[in-house]
């Protein structure tokens, strides 16, 4: 059984203009064209000099954004940008993440992102921010801390994902504390196709860093009798009816291990693939290693767990608290998703 998407809270959207407040940070890039951008998607737009309101049109789709603000809403959905809109003279600039965060859920189709196919394998996966709430990760000397930057990321890849039409699962979306098993039944009753499990790495030598894979290579007879697990399977196999079937059960739990091990392995190695094509993205080494994490091992479906950098590494450190780095650290991951889906 394939659950719905958890029904988000409307939230009232209130954007704050400048004012006239004068501009004490320092001066940041100017952003992007929203001309440029507009003209490139095929996107109409209007701005009003009076009220400082931008309304873009895509397909039937209105959004709506004020100058000054970094809140866009679309429909009644809010998008909060990592700047906000600028006017400089006559132009209207906006920051680098638009494209990925407005146009892609806005229905526009983002360039380096295929189409799904319609006999595509994936339709739902589940995506998980690691930590959150009281468990903070590893933690940063200054800046953002580990739960903080995945579950930007993580957002990020919701868009995209969503964008190509997959449905997505969060174990969370919010700065909450989930526990380990309870992540794994959130994938088990989900009816996804893959799990992916967002998180940053650490290490003692601060010289160490790069982009890894993680996935689970063998399911040994002690994982099977993982208490986490058995609850998990007979989960999934309530949704079979296969539950007065041992020997039905048995044959069941079998191919999807074999299916987790071999489709793991192959998604693990796409989303290297992509982390290769990036430019700024370094590798560590050939980019996949075998692991044995509570998240991996005790979800029955394909599942991998993505460390976008290493937050302990000074160089990698400074990227992964940048809002660009996120993005594209979003976008390996979801064309990773969608190089599996469309194979």
């Amino acid at each position: 059984m394939i659950f719905r998407f958890i029904i988000y809270s409307l939230l009232v959207l209130t954007l704050h203009g400048c004012g006239g407040r004068p501009v004490v940070l320092p001066v940041a890039p100017v952003g992007i064209p929203l001309q440029d951008v507009c003209d490139r998607y095929h996107v109409t737009w209007q701005w009003d000099g009076v009220t400082q309101v931008v309304i873009m049109e895509y397909r039937g789709n209105k959004s709506r954004a004020l100058v000054g603000s970094s809140t866009v809403l679309i429909g009644e959905k809010q998008i909060i940008l990592s700047a906000p809109l600028r006017r400089e003279n006559s132009t209207i600039y906006v920051p680098e993440d638009f494209e990925a965060k407005v146009l892609a859920p806005f229905g526009v189709p983002i360039e380096g992102l295929a189409p799904i196919e319609s006999s595509s394998r994936v339709h739902v996966i589940v995506i998980d921010a690691g930590h959150g709430g009281k468990d903070r990760g590893t933690m940063a000397p200054h800046g953002m801390d580990e739960k903080d930057i995945v579950l930007d990321v993580a957002k990020r890849v919701r868009m995209l994902l969503e964008g190509a039409g997959i449905k997505v699962i969060m174990t969370r979306d919010t700065d909450d504390f989930i526990s380990l098993p309870e992540r794994t039944v959130i994938a088990a009753r989900s009816g996804a196709d893959l799990f992916v499990s967002v998180h940053v790495n650490s290490n003692q030598d601060h010289a160490v860093s790069g982009f890894l894979v993680y996935y689970l290579e063998t399911v040994s007879k002690r994982d099977l009798n993982e208490e986490q697990r058995k609850e998990n399977e007979h989960t999934f196999l309530q949704s079979l009816s296969a539950n007065d079937s041992p020997t039905l059960q048995a044959v069941v739990t079998d191919m999807m291990d074999t299916l987790k091990v071999s489709q793991s392995q192959k998604l693990a190695k796409l989303m290297v693939k992509e982390a290769r094509k990036e430019p700024g993205v370094k590798v560590r080494g050939d980019g996949i290693r075998l692991c044995h994490f509570f998240v991996v091992r005790n979800t029955l479906i394909p599942a991998v767990l993505v460390e976008t950098g290493f937050l302990s590494n000074h160089m990698e450190h400074g990227k992964l608290i940048s809002a660009l780095y996120r993005q594209k650290m979003a976008e390996i991951i979801a064309r990773g998703v969608l190089d599996y889906a469309n194979e």
